[in-house]
């Protein structure tokens, strides 16, 4: 049996509620914060992903067993990031390939030379010493190597705003052994 309100009054009003309930429902759902936006893969090897938190080698990847972190420490210039381990000699060697109006780096290339790969490269963008800014992971354990010696065109995640890229912080190489050259 169907009850029905004889009021018309009574009727609009448990619509106007109705109405109330699902459009708080919708906005507080479509509120929420958007999620940053990695931007585009140019000619990078993978698409970058965004992650949060100012990360490092650890954070991303720590069920993988690299050997390494090389972390450019500030914005990236273009130079060589030497180091051993295990008595071997690597280093990842990092060139700059393009900068906004105040001269922070937006783009850059790299690649590796000795018995060592990259398994995953992490890109800070915005203020160094803000862990609430995100970073680009590009995750190289997709590739059918699991590993690169070289990438290209490797930025840090768009702005808030969605209309440019963030100037690089500082840049984070987990680096493997590379199983091609040892």
């Amino acid at each position: 049996m169907r009850v029905t309100t004889r009021s018309t009054r009574a009727r609009w009003g448990a619509r106007c509620v109705g109405l109330g309930l699902t459009t708080a429902l919708a906005v507080a759902l479509g509120a929420g914060p958007a999620a940053a936006d990695p931007g585009e893969q140019f000619d990078a090897e993978v698409a970058p992903r965004e992650v949060g938190n100012n990360p490092n080698c650890d954070d991303i990847v720590p069920e993988l067993d690299f050997v390494h972190e090389a972390d450019t420490e500030n914005e990236p210039t273009d130079e060589t990031l030497a180091f051993t381990v295990n008595g071997q000699q690597g280093s990842v060697i990092i060139d700059v390939t393009s900068t906004n109006m105040e001269g922070e780096p937006l783009r850059f290339d790299f690649s590796v030379t000795g018995p060592f790969a990259v398994a995953a490269v992490i890109v800070k963008g915005g203020p160094a010493n803000d862990p609430t800014t995100g970073a680009n992971l590009y995750d190289y354990r997709t590739t059918p190597a699991g590993q690169v010696e070289a990438d290209e065109t490797l930025h840090a995640q768009l702005n808030p705003n969605g209309t440019a890229y963030t100037g690089i912080s500082h840049v984070a190489f987990c680096m493997v052994e590379d199983g091609a050259q040892t």
